[in-house]
C-alpha cells in the first residue's frame, strides 16, 4: 500500500489512558461516517502500516477515542 493510495481522515494527536488507546482528530465535515471503522492505516517511520480496531467511540464530535487490537506501547508511540 502506497501512502498517494490513501485518503487522509486525520492526526493521531496524543494517547489515551493507560489501556495504549489513541486519540485521532479527524479533518472530515461528516465525522458520523467513519463510526464503525475496522481498520486504518498509519504511516510509521514512513511506512503505511494497517492497524486493525478493536474499540471505538466519539469523545467529541470530530474526535475519535480508538483501541487498537494486538498493540503495543510502542506501536502506539510510533504512530503519534
Amino acid at each position: 500500500m502506497r501512502k498517494e493510495d490513501c485518503y487522509f481522515l486525520g492526526k493521531i494527536t496524543r494517547r489515551h489512558g493507560l489501556a495504549g488507546n489513541v486519540i485521532l482528530k479527524m479533518d472530515t465535515d461528516q465525522p458520523e461516517f467513519y463510526k464503525h471503522l475496522e481498520s486504518i492505516f498509519v504511516e510509521i517511520n514512513g511506512i503505511v502500516v494497517p492497524l486493525f480496531i478493536n474499540k471505538l467511540g466519539f469523545s467529541k464530535l470530530d474526535t475519535l477515542n480508538i483501541s487498537f487490537k494486538n498493540s503495543t506501547e510502542a506501536l502506539v508511540d510510533q504512530s503519534i
